[in-house]
């Protein structure tokens, strides 16, 4: 079994974008206080929220987003995993379901494992359900917790 499939970043990262972007103007306004905790903590705080931002936006400006499933193995953008280090296959949402790869050894889901299918969703899922199953791997509904 060797298939190829367009991905796309789930709707999330769309919103932690937006949210991140609104949390930094109340922090702007806090770097005018004159007391230097508040200026530090703000500070740090800003340049935290600016690494996020920087992150998830060159997440969602890479072009080749592409998801290969081999036999023994998984492709995403370059990223190749082996069967034996997936723990599950968690599948969120009813309407548009988004699908994370959870490691063996972590307890959340990274960013680069979080996706959803571009084209023919429903038929794409079950040919992911289908080589899961195959390959004896878990595989849940439920909420995806992940990182960046």
């Amino acid at each position: 079994m060797n298939k190829k499939y367009e991905i796309k970043l789930p709707k999330l990262v769309y919103v932690q974008v937006m949210i991140s972007i609104l949390i930094i103007s109340p922090l702007l306004l806090a770097l005018r206080k004159d007391d230097l905790f508040s200026v530090i903590f703000s500070t740090l705080l800003l340049l935290s929220i600016l690494v996020q931002v920087v992150i998830l936006m060159r997440r969602i400006l890479r072009k080749n987003n592409k998801l290969e499933i081999k036999e023994n193995t998984i492709k995403i953008n370059q990223r190749e995993i082996p069967i034996q280090k997936i723990e599950k296959i968690i599948i969120e949402g009813y309407f548009v379901q988004s699908i994370g790869i959870k490691l063996y050894g972590s307890k959340l889901v990274s960013i680069d494992l979080h996706f959803r299918f571009k084209n023919n969703e429903e038929i794409h899922i079950e040919e992911l359900k289908q080589w899961a199953k195959m390959n004896r791997l878990k595989v849940t509904s439920g909420k995806i917790f992940r990182w960046i």
